[in-house]
């Protein structure tokens, strides 16, 4: 029933440099298929860490 409902494969996107997210606790907006802001959120946490590939 849900393939009834939805016509359309993309519910929302969102696209963040991961460089310019300052740690915390975020909201990050989310963005239809035309690239209007949508009333969607994402509700994130981000931390950070430095690590050395071998």
């Amino acid at each position: 029933m849900d393939d009834e409902r939805l016509h359309d494969d993309l519910a929302a996107w969102a696209c963040f440099r991961l460089d310019r997210l300052q740690p915390g606790v975020r909201m990050l907006h989310l963005y239809d298929s035309s690239g209007v802001v949508t009333k969607g959120v994402l509700f994130v946490r981000i931390k950070k860490a430095v690590s050395v590939v071998k």
